[in-house]
């Protein structure tokens, strides 16, 4: 990565307040934000319980068809 992209993150990223960042002589130091990601992992953690509720019950419904292809004897062979 260039140093300019790595700017433009770290700027995106100190504008959405994630991080702060501290420039002393050539040197910047980035730290992160006062918010410490908590509403971010809170919100990651909502959608990653959702989706695997929904990734369980996909594998149930799979897990079901698996078993009436076996019980109706169509299942091929591997």
């Amino acid at each position: 990565m260039t140093l300019t992209g790595m700017k433009k993150h770290v700027g995106v990223l100190e504008r959405a307040g994630l991080v702060t960042t501290q420039k002393v002589g050539r040197v910047r130091t980035c730290k992160l934000g006062r918010s410490m990601l908590a509403e971010e992992t809170a919100w990651i953690e909502e959608y990653r319980r959702l989706w695997s509720s929904r990734f369980d019950a996909l594998d149930q419904v799979v897990e079901e068809l698996k078993q009436r292809e076996t019980f109706d004897g169509r299942r091929s062979t591997e």
